[in-house]
């Protein structure tokens, strides 16, 4: 059910206006504004990355590393250095300018002469305009030459996100590792990871036991809910979340209760709804709190974290809709208690399906609007919650 992707590959030859001027280099997301030039920047064999004194250097550091790396992979017989210094000609240098009021939030300004100059208002701006850089190299039959020019840039949505289900078919770690470039490559922030699900029972022959459920994050506290056919270490989930932020990506995870999860209850069977299935957790029962609770916070509790970014995400959707009030109180208990640990909540809409008045807390909490007869937008909104758009006919491949 949660598998959102987009798509797009294309290529395009750089073209020139008939003044004689360039015109915008074919980029996705599309450049906000071009002012096109004549002549062609092109890189050195000796790639400068530069910056101007050591406290922009810390600032921009993980990001201009993680460009370092991908011009190293491109560029196996070529130099590549981060220095402090003044800009020559083919180096790429960058500028934090925190008063030019004119650069959006994770925007920037990119000049392209001799060298090539970025001006940003916050690191990860810069960082974006090393992806613009990247996605205009390639198009360059010798992967060295830029059009000349000026690009103004900005992101047009503050969350540009992408969720994969791995619960239902299990991605290896690298495969992970290798999408979170893919999706820095075209500038998506987002990367919500959809930890535990299960299938369907009428395709198991109508047995909850046989039906196929998965964990996919080692657990101590309950060795026998991870998957065994493919799960995440916490070490290999914390190397991946710190990879992400180095380039400009935030992986937002989800442990998905009190409905879709079977693989909870084949581990603790006593908190299985009786009346709604295996898939559905037992809200009225206390132990399924002292369970759910127990989950998260072996991946929330202590100074270094398993999830270390400040975005959980709490599931919450599809539960029986006769219990809408224990629902609307397990779903607030949850969002409180991952609270308690500093971190913010996302969950899937579900509250106009599950109508009632036991009130559910809406300050500072995200909601995934994936279909409106559960979480109608409008009243989303008027409750006060912020909104991700995620509709399903839109966006899932299944």
């Amino acid at each position: 059910m949660k598998i959102k992707i987009f798509l797009f590959f294309s290529t395009m030859l750089f073209a020139t206006s008939v003044y004689g001027q360039n015109a915008a280099p074919f980029v996705i997301p599309r450049l906000q504004e071009w002012k096109g030039d004549t002549g062609y920047y092109k890189l050195k064999n000796n790639i400068n990355l530069l910056v101007d004194n050591t406290k922009e250097q810390l600032l921009f550091k993980d990001y201009l590393q993680a460009f370092a790396n991908d011009l190293k992979a491109l560029y196996p017989q070529r130099k590549v250095s981060v220095k402090i210094g003044k800009p020559q000609t083919g180096d790429i240098y960058f500028k934090l300018n925190t008063d030019n009021k004119s650069i959006e939030k994770e925007g920037y300004i990119l000049h392209i002469g001799n060298h090539l100059s970025v001006e940003a208002s916050d690191p990860k701006g810069a960082f974006w305009s090393t992806r613009t850089m990247l996605q205009i190299l390639e198009q360059d039959p010798m992967h060295i030459k830029i059009p000349k020019g000026v690009a103004k840039d900005y992101p047009k949505y503050e969350v540009r996100g992408f969720v994969l289900d791995v619960g239902r078919k299990f991605f290896s770690i690298d495969f992970l590792r290798d999408y979170v470039k893919l999706m820095a490559y075209y500038k998506l922030n987002d990367f919500h990871i959809h930890l535990n699900d299960n299938g369907f029972k009428q395709f198991f022959n109508n047995d909850w036991k046989n039906t196929y459920a998965a964990f996919r994050l080692e657990n101590s506290t309950y060795p026998n809910l991870t998957a065994k056919d493919g799960s995440y270490t916490k070490q290999e989930f914390i190397d991946l979340q710190e990879l992400a932020n180095t380039y400009g990506v935030t992986i937002v995870p989800e442990i998905d209760a009190p409905a879709h999860a079977l693989s909870i209850t084949k581990a603790v069977p006593e908190i299985a709804s009786k009346k709604y299935g295996a898939d559905h957790l037992d809200v009225k029962n206390p132990l399924t709190y002292t369970v759910v609770h127990n989950i998260f916070k072996e991946y929330l509790q202590g100074p270094k974290p398993v999830f270390i970014n400040e975005e959980v995400h709490i599931g919450t959707d599809e539960y029986a809709k006769e219990e809408a009030e224990a629902f609307r109180k397990f779903t607030d208990s949850t969002i409180k208690y991952v609270e308690s640990f500093g971190k913010k909540a996302r969950l899937w809409g579900a509250l106009t399906h599950a109508s009632g008045n036991t009130p559910v807390k809406s300050a500072n909490v995200t909601m995934n609007l994936w279909y409106n007869g559960y979480a109608d937008p409008a009243e989303m909104f008027r409750l006060g919650y912020k909104g991700i758009s995620t509709p399903d006919g839109w966006l899932y491949i299944v």
